[in-house]
């Protein structure tokens, strides 16, 4: 279909430069008066080793006046999907096995090329919404501000987190105002950690919230079962082949990234993925490897259905419906026509990473052939 996953590759295989990820902090007007930031665990990975989470986020206070550590609802997450996995366990014709929602990429895809696979989606929001839901409702309780004076932004390593504010695939409607990548807030972070003078305890998470940050982090926080990480976007697709064939149904959970090594992968990260990953490895020892949380609430909050979402609205497999034999092959027909007038010199000038692209585009109503700058220069 050509449908695009927002997986981010374009970005980082540009030889141009000329895709960039559309995110608010592209246009700081755009933010609140008043901003609260929640922060990936994946920005603690990107100062190097002896930098702790709890400083990257005073640096992030010298900016920002609001901020929340989101690797501490990773944990609670990491309760939720334990009794969740329990309770399928003991039913009839349970559906195995269970997929993490928590990759976008992964959530388009699957909606896109494996629609019948929708439903072995968990059903449970994912932390950076939890996080955004909790603050607005306790800043609403409190007082503290008038609704539409503030909003919650998440910091994120990942291109597609704006998609999945903008048309989120199970929720109504995104708890989350807005995303900055972490290349937008690297250099002020780095610049703000030469001076820090507050002591306030601002990182509240252990090691499993922190781990997340790579492939295997969120598993590494379940209980005893049987459970798959697997990284990297050919990866995902060859291992979502196989789970439609019914080869994996052993298995109970899958945690799937579109990004090698995980989040630690992603186009808007600035740490090599592999200095990365070595970071991670050394905060996960460090603040170790048990939960910082009363089960006993966590349990109850799930029970009270505390972590699942309102809605199951899968928009984007409805929209794009297998074509007919016929349709298909008119289509392609299209592309072909159009690929041949383009002048073939992979610019990226209209927005597409290759001139096939563009000619996919043009013949699905997405985009006007007269985008092609190139294609109006040899026409004038």
């Amino acid at each position: 279909m050509g449908n695009c996953i927002d997986c981010g590759e374009c970005i980082r295989v540009c030889p141009q430069g000329a895709i960039k990820a559309i995110t608010t902090g592209s246009d700081p007007s755009k933010l609140s008066r008043y901003t609260i930031i929640s922060a990936s665990p994946v920005l603690y990975a990107q100062f190097g080793e002896e930098v702790m989470p709890n400083e990257v986020l005073l640096a992030l206070r010298k900016r920002f006046k609001y901020i929340y550590d989101q690797a501490y609802i990773h944990e609670l997450y990491n309760v939720a999907v334990e009794l969740h996995i329990k309770e399928n366990r003991g039913k009839e014709g349970a559906v195995r096995p269970l997929i993490s929602p928590i990759c976008p990429v992964v959530n388009r895809l699957i909606g896109y090329r494996f629609p019948s696979l929708v439903k072995n989606i968990i059903p449970i929001v994912t932390p950076r919404e939890i996080a955004a839901r909790e603050l607005k409702r306790r800043l609403y309780c409190d007082r503290v501000f008038n609704t539409t004076e503030f909003g919650v932004y998440h910091i994120t390593p990942c291109s597609a987190k704006m998609v999945s504010i903008n048309d989120p695939m199970f929720l109504k409607a995104s708890y989350l105002d807005g995303a900055l990548g972490i290349n937008e807030v690297y250099e002020l972070i780095a610049r703000n950690l030469r001076d820090l003078e507050e002591d306030i305890i601002l990182h509240r998470s252990s090691g499993v919230g922190i781990g997340w940050g790579v492939s295997g982090g969120e598993i590494a926080g379940l209980e005893d079962g049987s459970f798959l990480a697997v990284s990297g976007l050919s990866e995902t697709i060859r291992y979502l082949e196989k789970i439609e064939m019914g080869l994996f149904e052993s298995i109970e959970y899958f945690e799937f990234r579109a990004c090698l090594e995980g989040c630690i992968g992603g186009p808007l990260t600035v740490a090599d993925r592999y200095q990365a990953k070595r970071t991670v490895a050394k905060l996960v020892r460090m603040f170790g490897q048990e939960k910082r949380l009363k089960y006993a609430q966590a349990k109850k909050a799930y029970q009270d259905g505390w972590f699942f979402s309102e809605s199951r609205k899968i928009s984007v497999a409805a929209k794009h419906h297998k074509l007919s034999l016929s349709d298909a092959l008119a289509r392609q027909e299209k592309i072909e026509e159009v690929f041949r007038r383009l002048p073939g010199k992979e610019c990226g000038l209209c927005g597409s990473p290759d001139c096939r692209t563009f000619a996919e585009d043009v013949a699905d109503g997405q985009v006007d052939e007269g985008r092609c700058i190139l294609l109006n220069l040899e026409k004038k």
